[in-house]
This record gives structure tokens, C-alpha cells and sequence, in this order.
């Protein structure tokens, strides 16, 4: 009689057991496909409304339209601005680098780097300039208003 009971009792916590098991399976279920789901959704393609809007959206933020300019305009119009904005955009080449290159030119100045062997010891003695205070010599306070000068 002992025995069938333990035995009954075994097999409840088996059951138990099982239970537990089972209700953790269904939430990694859950879980899984919920993330699925939003996998799904963030993967969609745009509507044409939708493309729209993120063109207009960057044509206004890159190039400097007003939305009430772009507002009656159609899909291909924006959609050709918006290419020919992105194409410029995307090939940019920095206009500074040609005048720099050009005023190196001009003044004759190259910039040389000198290699020092490992034996030699170079002491170099920098202070950066923003923890250098500055030397004052002479200084009067001034008002003007409510604001104090020196």
C-alpha cells in the first residue's frame, strides 16, 4: 500500500514536472513567433505613400525644399529629385581638399617627416594650449551695463 502510494506521488511530480516543462515550451513559442512577427514587419516593403514621404522627407532635410513645394508634386518628379539629390550626395567630393592642395602648391611648402632611430632620445617640451593660462601683464576692470570686463 506504501508503495503504490510513493509510486502515485512519483508520477505527480512527473505530471508537475511535465506541466512545467510544457507551459516553458509555449513561451519560447511565443516568443519565438511574436519576434517573428515584428521581423516580418520591419522587413516589409514600403507603400508607394509611404516612399513618398521619405523622399520629401530627405529631400527637405538634404536639400532645402518646403514640404507645400513638394506637396502637390507626383511620385516620378520626387522620385527623380530624390535620385539626383542621393547620386550627389553619395559621390561627394570635399571641395577644400583641391584649394588646399592648390595654396601648398603656391607658397612652396611640403610637409617632410624625418625618421629618428630607436637609439636616440628626443625629449620634446609641449603644453597643450588648453591647459597654458595666459600671461596677463596689465588689466583694468571695466563696467558696461551690468557686464564686467577685462
Amino acid at each position: 500500500m506504501a508503495e503504490r502510494i510513493q509510486a502515485q506521488e512519483q508520477e505527480e511530480l512527473s505530471i508537475e514536472e511535465k506541466d512545467t516543462i510544457f507551459q516553458q515550451l509555449l513561451e519560447k513559442r511565443r516568443k519565438h513567433f511574436a519576434a517573428k512577427r515584428v521581423e516580418e514587419k520591419r522587413n516589409k516593403i514600403p507603400t508607394k505613400a509611404q516612399q513618398r514621404k521619405i523622399m520629401c522627407t530627405y529631400l527637405k532635410n538634404m536639400e532645402g525644399y518646403k514640404l507645400k513645394d513638394l506637396k502637390f508634386k507626383e511620385l516620378d518628379f520626387i522620385q527623380e529629385m530624390f535620385d539626383r539629390a542621393f547620386k550627389r550626395v553619395n559621390t561627394f567630393e570635399d571641395f577644400r581638399t583641391e584649394l588646399v592642395e592648390g595654396k601648398e602648391k603656391r607658397a612652396g611648402a611640403k610637409l617632410l617627416m624625418e625618421i629618428i632611430p630607436d637609439e636616440e632620445e628626443v625629449a620634446i617640451d609641449a603644453i597643450p594650449l588648453a591647459v597654458k593660462s595666459p600671461s596677463i601683464v596689465d588689466w583694468k576692470t571695466y563696467k558696461e551695463g551690468r557686464k564686467s570686463y577685462y
